[in-house]
């Protein structure tokens, strides 16, 4: 099974719809690759990748294999491709992106659960999950309503429809921690390195890059405050900044004259 989950839209997307793409191969003077909702390609001209008259690194204006959001421009039925733009998605206010983002939350978060579990996914989303998030949907007037909080909100519902306490547990612990809010958990941590800064960034990065941050990764920061400190941070959760550090410091434990203190 592929790493992520794929749920697509069975209609065509609508011209200035705001949609999330994934570049997948940069050419001469466009970008192309895919979106995460439908089931279309996207290619977009690097005029349209940023208002900005000069480019000076087209690797930061379209890096490749990363989530972002875009506007459809035009779309072609026959090629089933979109003509997407980013020069003005800063500008727009609606919303979209971060609603997107937080509703495919439920989809990864619960796929992943049952990655761990062996639990068959698409039979669980199709025949449960899927038709249960419909009725919560339909049941609101709100149009704007992001589904993740709708979710999480009636969560303890869930009681009736698994019948599995371990998995309905593990939805309702995962769930929570990707509720963003205005308060930033923060805490201090020393990194001192024997053998210098190169195993303090390794470090850093193996801790990043665990897969049981993999959900999470882009929200949480570590800034240098003073030596040997550093700032970890993150708007998510202080259970999900302590499990971090923890894994910091279990990291820290398998390299050599790297030590990890609070």
């Amino acid at each position: 099974m592929e790493d992520s989950v794929k749920f697509y839209c069975n209609e065509n997307p609508k011209i200035g719809e705001i949609v999330q793409v994934v570049f997948t191969s940069r050419h001469d003077d466009c970008a192309s690759g895919s979106m995460t909702e439908y089931n279309r390609d996207v290619i977009m001209s690097f005029s349209q990748a940023t208002k900005k008259k000069k480019i000076r690194s087209i690797n930061k204006i379209i890096p490749l294999e990363q989530q972002l959001s875009a506007v459809v421009e035009d779309y072609d039925e026959k090629s089933q491709t979109a003509t997407v733009s980013r020069a003005y998605i800063v500008d727009l206010d609606d919303g979209s992106s971060t609603k997107f983002l937080n509703n495919h939350k439920i989809y990864n978060g619960i796929y992943q659960i049952c990655i761990q579990h062996k639990i068959n996914f698409n039979e669980l989303w199709i025949n449960k999950i899927s038709p249960y998030i419909k009725e919560l949907v339909s049941s609101t007037d709100d149009d704007t309503i992001n589904v993740l909080d709708l979710f999480i909100n009636n969560i303890n519902k869930l009681d009736t429809l698994l019948e599995d306490s371990t998995i309905l547990d593990e939805i309702k612990n995962r769930l929570s921690k990707v509720i963003v809010s205005n308060t930033i958990y923060k805490k201090q941590i020393g990194i001192i390195s024997n053998n210098g800064i190169v195993f303090t960034k390794q470090l850093i990065q193996e801790s990043i890059d665990d897969e049981s941050m993999k959900e999470f990764k882009d929200q949480i920061s570590i800034k240098y405050f003073n030596t040997p400190n550093y700032i970890v941070e993150t708007k998510l959760s202080e259970d999900l900044l302590n499990e971090f550090i923890e894994l910091v410091i279990h990291n820290s434990k398998k390299m050599n004259n790297v030590f990890v203190k609070i």
